[in-house]
């Protein structure tokens, strides 16, 4: 839903061909990789373990999703010249671009491995390769959509929304800028822990901004 509404944002319809393959593949995608994932072929049915399966099923999921979000976001970055004033003048795109922030903090807070050392080396590799791409994407995507809900409040006013959706996106790209400014300084061993302590930063963050959308802002648009 978040891929379909970001390319609408900018007047561009996904052909159907696509739409059935992004739905009905990543349901199909889901019980496959659990099976997989979980199951232990080496055991027993009556031995298998499924204390971890949860955990697993969901970290393999959003390492499988890293790439496929990858190649939305530079596809949807080529868009964007030809579409370019298109969420300067959609009202949605507040919405849209939103969600997809959320999205990808979600993703990569769930596919950034607790101890890496589980993980073959060459994974290690590819999946700090594939987290930092995604994040600097979603960078630069942010800073155009939060262009282009700047310019609408320049021209429309400030509401309530518009300024909780801002300062929710502001906290965001701050959370995906830290993160890459750590990963500069990180190495092999502790790149890991250097996102883990970016996302630490932003909760405070968010509790602090929700607060204050529930308790001030209500009072200060009275």
């Amino acid at each position: 839903a978040i891929t379909v509404g970001l390319f609408e944002a900018l007047a561009v319809t996904l052909p159907d061909l696509v739409l059935r393959l992004i739905v009905f593949g990543g349901v199909g995608l889901i019980p496959v990789l659990a099976v997989a994932v979980i199951y232990d072929p080496g055991a027993a049915p009556a031995e298998q373990s499924f204390d971890e399966g949860l955990s697993k099923v969901i970290a393999t999921l959003m390492r499988v999703l890293l790439p496929l979000t990858l190649i939305v976001l530079v596809v949807y970055l080529g868009f964007i010249p030809f579409r370019f004033w298109e969420p300067f003048q959609n009202r949605d795109v507040l919405i849209i671009y939103n969600a997809m922030l959320f999205a990808v903090i979600a993703l990569l807070v769930g596919a950034t491995p607790i101890r890496p050392e589980t993980l073959a080396p060459a994974l290690r590799v590819w999946l700090r390769r594939g987290l930092i791409a995604v994040a600097l994407l979603a960078t630069v995507v942010s800073v155009y959509a939060l262009a282009a809900i700047g310019y609408r409040t320049w021209e429309g006013g400030i509401t309530l929304n518009r300024l909780a959706i801002i300062g929710w996106n502001v906290i965001n790209i701050g959370i995906l800028v830290g993160l890459l400014a750590r990963q500069v300084k990180a190495d092999g061993r502790t790149w890991a822990t250097s996102m883990q302590a970016a996302y630490g930063v932003g909760m405070p963050l968010y509790v602090a901004w929700a607060l204050f959308v529930v308790l001030a802002m209500p009072w200060l648009f009275r």
